[in-house]
């Protein structure tokens, strides 16, 4: 059964196809690479923040796990309809295009919806930018705009999106609930992280992207312990 309502089509219709690139590059503010580099800036250029970037590299680390289990659990297929054909494009825009607009595997949910709702959502819930209200209208913006950005590209259906942000806010009530009850927040980030990455390896039946998603988890667990560690003897 398609998971299409007519919304694919539609969004695509009204979009040029000159704006396919900028749709493709928009998108980008969902993908690993970013999100990973977003956390990492984080980390290292607000030493007041460093406690809580350090949850939010656990809690990333779990929602990709997560976004692998449910991915192979449902197995569902992607639309397959492209924003635009590959051989409209010139060979340049071409091979952006490919690198950025398009995509493979599994399609529900959307890893881009889950991901961005619970790094961006995890960043205006902790961070100490600007007040409550504008970090939280800030990740409502940006994670909408790469919802619709999956969708215009043809990489997913609207139920995929909407069900990655409900996965994704849920993931964070469950995840800050536990992590606000505990005084070592970080590791309970980290024990997240590793027991939905075993429910990710027995899902996917360990495939290898979730095998590579649980020794990240593991070296990141053991790299954050080891400099808790070498801070805490040099603050002694």
């Amino acid at each position: 059964m398609s998971r299409g309502i007519g919304v694919l089509p539609a969004v695509q219709d009204a979009l040029p196809d000159w704006a396919a690139l900028l749709v493709a590059l928009l998108t980008q503010l969902g993908d690993v690479w970013f999100l990973a580099l977003l956390v990492g800036l984080v980390y290292w250029l607000r030493p007041n923040d460093r406690e809580d970037a350090a949850v939010l590299v656990g809690l990333m680390l779990a929602g990709f796990s997560l976004v692998t289990a449910l991915k192979y659990a449902f197995a569902l297929p992607r639309p397959g309809q492209p924003l635009v054909a590959l051989e409209s494009l010139g060979p340049l825009a071409r091979s952006l295009y490919e690198a950025t607009g398009t995509a493979d595997g599994y399609g529900f949910p959307s890893g881009h919806a889950v991901l961005t709702t619970v790094v961006y959502g995890s960043l205006a819930w902790r961070l100490s930018i600007g007040t409550a209200r504008q970090r939280a209208l800030g990740a409502a913006t940006v994670v909408s705009l790469v919802c619709a950005s999956r969708v215009a590209l043809g990489v997913h259906y609207l139920v995929d999106v909407v069900a990655g942000v409900a996965v994704g806010l849920s993931f964070l009530v469950v995840a800050n609930g536990l992590t606000a009850r505990s005084t070592d927040q970080r590791t309970v980030a980290f024990a997240i992280a590793i027991g939905v990455g075993v429910v990710a390896l027995v899902a996917s039946g360990a495939a290898v992207d979730a095998v590579l998603i649980f020794v990240a988890t593991l070296v990141a667990f053991g790299g954050s312990q080891y400099v808790r560690r070498v801070r805490d003897r040099s603050s002694t």
